[in-house]
């Protein structure tokens, strides 16, 4: 679970790159990635929750893929209102300022119970009432009492209600950003567009193909040479994101992090990333930082149990390891 979110730089995922027909550029903050496909492409880059958002969709219209674009940012700023918790009148604000929550929006519910099913199938190396114990590490300051708040067993969510016990605070960090590209795809969908990636800081969704009828192509970077490819992806109707010790290390040997493991406060010691491949871009996202904490036995073995899911792990010593169905390297 990341303990910097709250930065104003660009997000914690800066290793993702999409490329396509023409020239290539860096997503996630650096630089873009241009189609060469003339009056078929739109490409629209904005900033919003500290990173680079980035829409592409295919289009005969480009008027009508405009409106499409406006809408589908008007979209993402509405989701991100509801799920930042750092926006003092927001509905996550107010749960964690109150420990109840009555009548809470559909798409909070909806999300906090992915993040609850992720947390049981986990064992709780995924949990999003981990901020307290975020804060203490961000500020270097004693964990031990915010560890006790911490158990997404104590946080009740209900269509009327959300509850949590005194003192328990909710971070949708590690989930959310997925959420907003998710419900950003379905927006281009709604509009009649079904070629259409949508990226958000490196968690991602890409459906249909390129205007060239390809897939779209991702490129996942190295974890210790960041201007290298550790691997070439092609994405049909599939989500990605990766959790990497390397967006916000707090030593020079990465063994200390902005991902913390929720049953220990520390940071996890075995891997350096993690890429899951997943049907949703929230799944993708919460997955990622789950097995960074598990590691890669039981990461492995977590991943294989869920259907159409995938992983890619490097090891601190740099050995990649990959479940059976993560694709082939092009």
């Amino acid at each position: 679970m990341s303990a910097r979110e709250d930065s104003p730089q660009i997000s914690r995922r800066h290793f993702l790159q999409i490329t396509a027909v023409a020239s290539t550029v860096f997503l996630g903050g650096r630089w873009i990635q241009r189609l060469a496909q003339k009056n078929t492409t739109i490409h629209q880059t904005r900033l919003l929750m500290g990173t680079l958002i980035n829409l592409i969709l295919v289009t005969d219209d480009a008027e009508q893929g405009q409106q499409a674009i406006d809408a589908t940012f008007a979209e993402m700023e509405r989701l991100i209102a509801l799920f930042n918790w750092r926006q003092p009148d927001s509905p996550l604000a107010i749960l964690n300022r109150s420990s109840r929550l009555a009548q809470p929006p559909a798409e909070l519910v909806e999300l906090l119970q992915e993040a609850n099913r992720c947390s049981r199938l986990s064992g709780g190396a995924f949990d999003v009432t981990i901020l307290p114990l975020l804060q203490a590490v961000q500020s270097r300051a004693d964990t031990a009492q915010p560890r006790q708040l911490v158990d997404y067993r104590r946080l009740h969510v209900t269509a009327d209600e959300i509850r949590l016990e005194p003192g328990m605070q909710v971070t949708l960090d590690s989930i959310a950003k997925g959420r907003v590209v998710d419900g950003a795809t379905a927006v281009l969908q709604t509009h009649g567009y079904d070629n259409v990636l949508v990226e958000a800081g490196g968690d991602l969704l890409a459906q249909g193909s390129r205007a060239d009828g390809r897939p779209w192509r991702l490129v996942v970077t190295h974890p210790r040479q960041t201007d290298s490819a550790l691997n070439i992806l092609q994405l049909t109707n599939q989500a990605a994101a990766t959790s990497g010790d390397y967006q916000h290390s707090f030593s020079q040997d990465f063994s200390s992090h902005h991902i913390v493991d929720p049953r220990t406060g520390a940071s996890p010691g075995e891997l350096a990333s993690v890429t899951v491949l997943a049907p949703t871009a929230a799944a993708a996202d919460a997955l990622s930082t789950a097995v960074m904490v598990l590691g890669s036995k039981a990461g492995l073995a977590f991943i294989e149990q869920l259907p159409d899911v995938a992983t890619l792990m490097v090891t601190k010593e740099m050995n990649v390891i990959h479940s059976v169905n993560f694709p082939a390297v092009s």
